[in-house]
């Protein structure tokens, strides 16, 4: 019974902790100040500042004892990063090949308390207050969540300095103003204090799975694959692609559930709208842009559409042209995965000619370049 009352308290009252009340104390309150929050969000801001403050005396704890820890440890090989549109079925592979027992990745845990980290009363408290309010599923995708559950470090990177992309989840307003400073690295200073950001997020993930290989989802890198080769030049891609109306359909779905949650500032619908077709445009174009830089062996580029249809023989190629050892042990971890993964229904998307028209003249040309026709699961009228 308590069991069932515990499922129940958190499904019905859905607390979504913003990452951000694991930032430091610092620099919450400068970008707080700098970004300005609405008033009808100040209370959601004052227990952010209220958690993010309790977090200081364990954050100064795990800089002073581990710190010579982190500056010391080298990866014992070179990662994985998973990139691709947001809503093109990064999740899913991530998920997957994380059951792969060589695999260490960024947790849920650590990106909302990525300096609470390792064995401290800190994370006694922190981890055992997530369980409980952390809603088993996300808005928007029904995709399950969980203290320990990999999950994307873009929101991790934010903690110790004074931007991130994903801080447009928390200022929507200012989310061209983050792909300027965070993905396209227009000053020299913000791209060096990233870089030295990213490297400490992913040592932290290794040193706590203490795990052999680092497999990454984040699909803001599919901005990045210049800077992350200058950081790790034998760094290995997944890059994987879907349907571009399925996936500005889904992008729109899921930022109109998810924003709302985490925003201290509004966006209305058409200015989401605006702002998903331009991260759509400039990230995508990046990549085609860069991707070339990638040295041969080091990339493959995988369909959504064939992979959720038939993953195992995908799973053998990736491991295959990436050489990544340990395939035949870990097929078997992806076969139970698949034996106990729940099977979600495809949305179907009804959408007004208009609207489909105004999606397909921003998509026309990645439409071309991947060879895709109207997805099946669409109502026009």
């Amino acid at each position: 019974m308590a069991r069932k009352s515990h499922y129940t308290l958190k499904e019905n009252f859905q607390i979504y902790l913003p990452p951000v009340v694991g930032y430091s104390f610092i620099h919450l309150i400068a970008m707080l100040f700098r970004y300005r929050i609405q008033w009808k969000y100040l209370g959601r801001s004052v227990v952010i500042c209220l958690i993010s403050f309790i977090g200081i005396p364990f954050r100064i704890y795990e800089n002073i004892r581990y710190r010579s820890k982190i500056n010391d440890f080298d990866l014992p090989e070179d990662p994985i990063f998973i990139i691709g549109h947001w809503r093109s079925g990064t999740t899913y592979l991530h998920n997957i090949i994380s059951h792969d027992e060589h695999m260490g990745y960024v947790t849920t845990y650590q990106t909302v308390f990525p300096n609470a980290l390792f064995r401290s009363p800190g994370r006694l408290i922190f981890r055992s207050f997530m369980r409980l309010l952390i809603p088993s599923s996300r808005k928007g995708d029904n995709v399950q969540l969980g203290v320990e559950y990999p999950q994307e470090e873009e929101f991790a990177i934010g903690a110790a300095r004074g931007t991130c992309f994903y801080y447009f989840w928390y200022f929507p307003r200012k989310l061209r103003e983050f792909y300027r400073e965070n993905i396209n690295f227009q000053d020299n200073a913000q791209k060096g204090t990233f870089s030295k950001e990213y490297k400490k997020v992913i040592t932290k993930a290794m040193m706590y799975s203490g795990k052999p290989v680092f497999i990454s989802k984040n699909p803001s890198n599919t901005g990045r694959v210049k800077l992350l080769l200058e950081l790790f030049p034998k760094a290995r891609f997944i890059y994987i692609y879907r349907n571009p109306v399925s996936v500005i359909l889904s992008t729109r779905n899921f930022f109109d559930k998810m924003m709302p949650v985490l925003w201290l500032q509004e966006l209305r619908p058409e200015e989401r709208k605006r702002e998903i077709y331009m991260l759509y445009r400039n990230i995508m174009g990046k990549y085609l842009e860069e991707r070339s830089l990638i040295p041969e062996g080091q990339l493959i580029e995988v369909k959504f559409e064939e992979f959720e249809h038939n993953p195992v023989p995908w799973l053998e190629k990736i491991y295959s042209r990436l050489k990544i050892s340990g395939y035949e042990k870990a097929r078997l971890d992806f076969e139970h995965y698949f034996a106990r993964a729940r099977k979600y229904k495809k949305n179907t998307y009804t959408i007004r000619d208009n609207d489909l028209k105004d999606i397909l003249e921003h998509t026309r040309e990645y439409m071309e370049a991947w060879g895709y026709d109207l997805p099946e699961n669409l109502e026009i009228r």
